[in-house]
C-alpha cells in the first residue's frame, strides 16, 4: 500500500505535459498534483503517532487502504483538474497513514539482529517507488489513456489488503488519548504557507523579469505567507510542549544526533523527489522526448536502487552506520556533479548516467540515515521519531518538486511556447540551475550526517569518562 502511494507521487510528474495540454494549465499549476499530494501526506503523517497509540495496527491499515482506494477511483474517473486534485488529496490522506504504519510494523515485529536489513527493505519503498513512478507513468501513457494508470493500481491494493489482513499484528498497549485538532491545524497551516511561499517566489521572479506591475503585490503576498508560517509553527510548538498528550512529542528533537540525521534525511528526500520531476520534465520540454522516453530515463537508476537499498541495511548491521552513509552520500554527490558538468547539448541519456550514480549512493545512505537516527533515541520515542522523519520527508518532497518547478518555470518565462527552440533552450538552462541547487543540498546532507556522528562519538566518550 505504501509502495502504491509513493509510486503515484512521482508517476504524476511524467503526465504533467499531457495534463497541461488537456486541462489547459501551466507548469506552475500542474505541479500541485504532486506538491499538494505530498503536502497532504506530510500533514497526515503527524497524526500517525496518535493512531499508533490509540488504535490497533489493523484498524489504521483498514482506514488507510480505504482512503487510498477511494482516491485512486476518483482519479481514474476525473474529468477536470479540480476533480483530479481532490482525488490526489484523498489518496494523500491514506498514504499519510500507510507510510509510518509500515515503519512502525517493522520496528514492532522484526527481530533486533535484522533491524538494519528490514528497515532497508522498508526504506527501499521510499527510495525506489518515487524513482519508478515516472517510468511506470511513461510506459503506461504510451499504451493507454492516463485515467487507466490510476485504475491499474487498484488490484495491487486488493493484494495489499489480503496480505495486511493476514500478517499485521499489534504488540503495543492501546491508550485512550484525545486527538489534538488545534495542534494539527497549526501544523497544516505552517506547512501549507511554507510551500505556498516557495511557489510565490516563482511568481515574484517572473513578475520582475517581465516588468509586471504586480511585483509589489507578489512581494507582500510572499512576506505575509512567511509571517503566517512562522506564527503557525511557533503556535504548534508551544501547544505541543504544554500538552500532556501532544500530537508529536517534540522531546525527541532534544537529541542532537537525531536532529542532524533528520536534516540529512529530509535533504536527501527533497533532492530525490525533485529530481524525478526535473529529469522527466526537462527531457520532454527541453529535449523533446516522449513520455515513454522520459520515464525510462529514471528506470536504470531505480532498478539499481532497488537492489542496493537492502544491501545498505545489511552493511549497517555488519559495519555500523558511518561507512555506508558517508560513502553512499559521497557517491550520490559525485553523480550529480557528473550530470551537471555534462553539456546541455549532449544526449539526455548520457547526462542521466550521473543519475544512476546518484541512485546507487542514495539507496545506500538514505535508509541507513533514518535507522541511525532512530537508534539514538529511546524505544519509547520510536513512534514519534518515525512520525517526524516521515512527516518532514514528505514535506521535503513537496519542497523539492516546488523548487524544481520554480527553476524551470522562471527560466521558461518569456521564451515562447512549449516546443519552440527558445523554450527548449530555456528549459535546459533552468535544469542546470536546479542541478546546482541539488548539489548544494546533497553536500549539506553529508555535513549534517557527519555532525551527527561527531556528536554521537562525543556522547559515548563522555559516558566512558
Amino acid at each position: 500500500m505504501a509502495f502504491v502511494g509513493i509510486l503515484t507521487e512521482t508517476m504524476t510528474n511524467v503526465l504533467c505535459p499531457i495534463l497541461m495540454q488537456q486541462f489547459h494549465v501551466e507548469t506552475a499549476t500542474v505541479q500541485w498534483l504532486t506538491t499538494g499530494y505530498l503536502l497532504m501526506v506530510s500533514v497526515v503523517i503527524t497524526v500517525s503517532s496518535f493512531f499508533n497509540k490509540r488504535f490497533t495496527n489493523k484498524t489504521t491499515f483498514y482506514i488507510a487502504i480505504t482512503l487510498c482506494a477511494i482516491g485512486l477511483t476518483v482519479a481514474a474517473l476525473s474529468v477536470n483538474f479540480p476533480m483530479l486534485m481532490c482525488a490526489r488529496l484523498i489518496q494523500g490522506v491514506g498514504t499519510g497513514l500507510a507510510l509510518p504504519l509500515m515503519f512502525n510494523i517493522v520496528l514492532e515485529q522484526s527481530p533486533r539482529q535484522s533491524l538494519g536489513l528490514l528497515m532497508g527493505f522498508a526504506n527501499m519503498v521510499c527510495a525506489v517507488a518515487p524513482a519508478l513512478g515516472p517510468t511506470v507513468g511513461g510506459v503506461a501513457v504510451e499504451f493507454m489513456d492516463w485515467h487507466w494508470i490510476f485504475a491499474a493500481m487498484l488490484p495491487v491494493l486488493l493484494v495489499a489488503f489480503f496480505l495486511g489482513n493476514y500478517a499485521i499484528e499489534t504488540r503495543h498497549r492501546i491508550e485512550r488519548i484525545h486527538f489534538q485538532a488545534l495542534q494539527l491545524a497549526c501544523l497544516a497551516l505552517a506547512f501549507a504557507s511554507f510551500v505556498l511561499a516557495l511557489d510565490r517566489i516563482g511568481a515574484l521572479l517572473s513578475a520582475q523579469l517581465s516588468g509586471s506591475p504586480d511585483v509589489a503585490r507578489e512581494t507582500w503576498t510572499l512576506v505575509g505567507l512567511v509571517v503566517l508560517c512562522v506564527i503557525a509553527l511557533v503556535a504548534f510548538t508551544r501547544l505541543c510542549l504544554r500538552s500532556k498528550q501532544p500530537l508529536l512529542r517534540l522531546d525527541v528533537l532534544r537529541t542532537v544526533p537525531f536532529r542532524w540525521h533528520l536534516l540529512a534525511y529530509v535533504l536527501l528526500e527533497t533532492v530525490t523527489i525533485g529530481l524525478t520531476y526535473l529529469i522527466t520534465n526537462m527531457a520532454q520540454l527541453g529535449y523533446g522526448t516522449s513520455s515513454l522516453t522520459a520515464g525510462l530515463l529514471i528506470l536504470p537508476g531505480s532498478l539499481l536502487g532497488a537492489v542496493l537499498a537492502p544491501v545498505g541495511g545489511r552493511l549497517l548491521d555488519r559495519f555500523g552506520a558511518i561507512r555506508p552513509i558517508m560513502i553512499g552520500s559521497s557517491v550520490a554527490l559525485l553523480g550529480m556533479i557528473i550530470m551537471l558538468i555534462i553539456p546541455g547539448n549532449v544526449n539526455i541519456w548520457i547526462r542521466c548516467l550521473g543519475y544512476i550514480a546518484y541512485m546507487a549512493g542514495f539507496s545506500v545512505s538514505f535508509p541507513n540515515t533514518m535507522t541511525s537516527g532512530l537508534a539514538v533515541i529511546p524505544s519509547t520515542l520510536h513512534a514519534d521519531g518515525n512520525a517526524i522523519f516521515n512527516t518532514l520527508q514528505q514535506l521535503g518532497g513537496a519542497v523539492g518538486t516546488t523548487v524544481m518547478a520554480l527553476a524551470l518555470s522562471v527560466a521558461q518565462a518569456n521564451h515562447g511556447q512549449p516546443g519552440s527552440s527558445s523554450y527548449m533552450l530555456a528549459t535546459k538552462q533552468g535544469g542546470n540551475i536546479a542541478l546546482v541547487i541539488v548539489c548544494i543540498c546533497i553536500f549539506c546532507a553529508i555535513l549534517a550526517n557527519a555532525r551527527a556522528f561527531v556528536n554521537e562519538a562525543r556522547h559515548k566518550i563522555g559516558l566512558r569518562s
